[in-house]
């Protein structure tokens, strides 16, 4: 079982701290190729200075830069390539227990559940975009470059899942499972989460341009729904697959000006209703949690508030 999985490793208040500045570390390491980059764009375009590089953080363009936008999508990638394989090798050591068990206490993950998440919130996903397409096809800009969406495409398949699944990991694994062991329950490891969510994608470019409360509201959400289907489904398989569902739509699909993924993607759109894209978010997760509901025969929605035991607790 999922949340029981804790009890089966040591868990010292030191020990989460070690293993959270590990993959912070992990995190800083992965920023040095980006880094790098910058400068060297700096020093050879007098046009450009230092307080640009803390500019890019709210205004991500590479093209500024001078750097083409498939490699400098892949550069930030290297950042979270980083802290997961920081997280992968410090968290066995410290805890004594599986890095399986941060995503199932089944015997195998369960690749089929993933697979569905990422086909299914795909699909939900692009039929919203389509009946958006009809609705005002002027907002929509169609620009596919065969040269440079190929690698656009190789990117988001076997780079953009690694930073999908550090998040849905991190969060919804690790810090889920550690306050509940803390709270001996599951609805307040959600609902910290999920502000815990929120709150590390407050530098994202998002928030300038949309607002901080409006964007805040999506964010949380996001991590109540992800969090969510991890509790009625006692595993993160389809959180993982949803994840990784919404960053390659966004990376591969439809991009927009202010995103925190800057790719060229198939199609941009000019204006975002950020308070419509929370609706049509909060929509499309009722479907899915709905249909997973009846798929996967999950239980009672009470789940959610339910308590935590040790396995041997457990009648």
């Amino acid at each position: 079982m999922f949340f029981e999985s804790v009890f089966k490793g040591l868990n010292h208040w030191w020990r989460y701290l070690v293993v959270i500045v590990v993959a912070a570390l992990g995190y800083i390491i992965g920023q040095l190729p980006l880094t790098f980059a910058l400068l060297r764009s700096i020093n050879s375009n007098p046009d450009l200075g230092l307080d640009d590089i803390q500019e890019f953080q709210s205004n991500p363009d590479f093209g500024i830069y001078g750097i083409n936008s498939n490699m400098g999508f892949a550069l930030l990638l290297v950042m979270f390539i980083g802290a997961f394989t920081a997280l992968y090798f410090i968290f066995r050591p410290m805890h004594g227990r599986s890095f399986k068990t941060l995503i199932t206490g089944a015997p195998k993950i369960n690749w089929n559940k993933i697979f569905f998440g990422f086909g299914f919130w795909i699909l939900l996903t692009l039929a919203f975009e389509m009946i958006n397409y009809f609705i005002d096809p002027g907002n929509y800009t169609f620009q596919f470059q065969f040269k440079m969406f190929i690698p656009l495409l190789l990117i988001s398949i076997f780079l953009l899942p690694v930073q999908t699944s550090l998040e849905e990991i991190f969060f919804r694994g690790y810090l889920m499972q550690g306050f509940g062991l803390l709270a001996k329950n599951k609805w307040v490891p959600l609902i910290i989460t999920s502000i815990l969510f929120g709150l590390v994608h407050s530098m994202n470019p998002e928030i300038r341009q949309f607002g901080y409360g409006t964007m805040q509201a999506y964010y949380i959400s996001a991590g109540l729904f992800l969090g969510i289907i991890t509790i009625m489904d006692d595993g993160l398989e389809l959180a993982l697959g949803v994840h990784a569902a919404t960053n390659f739509a966004g990376s591969v699909f439809f991009g927009y000006e202010g995103a925190a993924i800057r790719t060229e993607s198939l199609f941009t759109t000019q204006e975002i209703n950020a308070n419509l894209l929370t609706v049509v978010f909060l929509a499309c997760a009722i479907v899915f949690v709905m249909t997973c509901k009846y798929l996967f025969n999950w239980g009672s929605f009470r789940q959610l508030i339910g308590p935590i035991a040790k396995p041997e607790e457990i009648v």
